[in-house]
């Protein structure tokens, strides 16, 4: 539950006076932002924040369950899902809770500790139970956490920090027809003579004509005595198989590529 918590901040506000009565306007006001029955906003923990000074703010801590599904699957809305959601509908949780919603203060993933170019989401943890806190209708007793942050590593990446590349290479991927070459995220087949496919599993002497074989245009055609060859367009084009061998760019020309946010690994060449 808590790995999928939030903490909202809300101004100028007691846990006194947050605890009755306006903490079932405030649940209710969470459960119309994210279209779920008020009884699934599980809130643990109301808090003074005490690094703002003589500000009166206060942290309240909740997860939300989702709602039944026929199938296992994950129970509570993930903290990315929560955060986006109760921050882009401030307005209508403010109008429906009267109490002002904070921006989220995370300063803990400010640092860009993960590695790789990957998204840093600060989390809760438990650290300790609190005395209870009474108002004139409602004891409760928080449980104190304490902010963590949690990486979330791109295909291909492990570790706290998503700091260790795994060798996707080492299953031996591409069988005995080719040579694996590990990449980030991945990994590509570097095939032996007269074998293509993606693993390097189609012979040209052996094998039949299959979709995507022949490349760039190319047309296959069955061998009567087994195996198939393509048959290449007009080009710059490279048999068997009809793939790009060179390519040649005008005075002043450039290139452009997608995004590349998650970019571990990036190598060009030009000759």
């Amino acid at each position: 539950m808590l790995s999928n918590s939030i903490t909202l901040r809300l101004a100028d506000m007691s846990q006194e006076r947050f605890l009755s009565p306006l903490l079932s306007r405030f649940l209710e006001g969470v459960a119309a932002v994210l279209a779920t029955p008020r009884h699934r906003v599980v809130l643990f923990n109301i808090q003074a924040d005490t690094d703002v000074g003589s500000a009166r703010i206060l942290n309240v801590s909740l997860s939300v369950l989702l709602p039944p599904a026929p199938a296992p699957a994950a129970r509570f809305f993930s903290s990315e899902e929560l955060q986006e959601r109760l921050y882009l509908n401030r307005s209508l949780l403010a109008s429906i809770s009267a109490q002002r919603v904070l921006p989220f203060d995370d300063n803990i993933c400010l640092r860009e500790p993960c590695e790789n170019y990957m998204r840093c989401v600060s989390v809760l943890q438990f650290d300790s139970s609190a005395p209870f806190l009474a108002s004139d209708t409602i004891l409760f007793r928080p449980i104190h956490p304490v902010t963590g942050l949690r990486c979330r590593c791109p295909p291909g990446f492990t570790g706290d920090y998503c700091e260790t590349e795994i060798d996707l290479c080492y299953s031996s991927p591409c069988g005995g027809h080719g040579r694996c070459r590990s990449r980030e995220g991945g990994f590509t087949c570097e095939c032996h003579e007269d074998f293509t496919g993606e693993r390097c599993e189609l012979s040209a002497r052996g094998g039949r004509c299959t979709l995507g074989v022949c490349r760039n245009g190319g047309t296959c055609l069955n061998l009567l005595l087994g195996g198939f060859r393509c048959q290449c367009p007009p080009g710059h084009f490279e048999k068997p198989f009809c793939t790009m061998s060179t390519r040649s760019f005008p005075p002043r020309s450039f290139l452009t590529f997608r995004g590349l946010r998650q970019r571990f690994h990036f190598t060009l060449a030009l000759t």
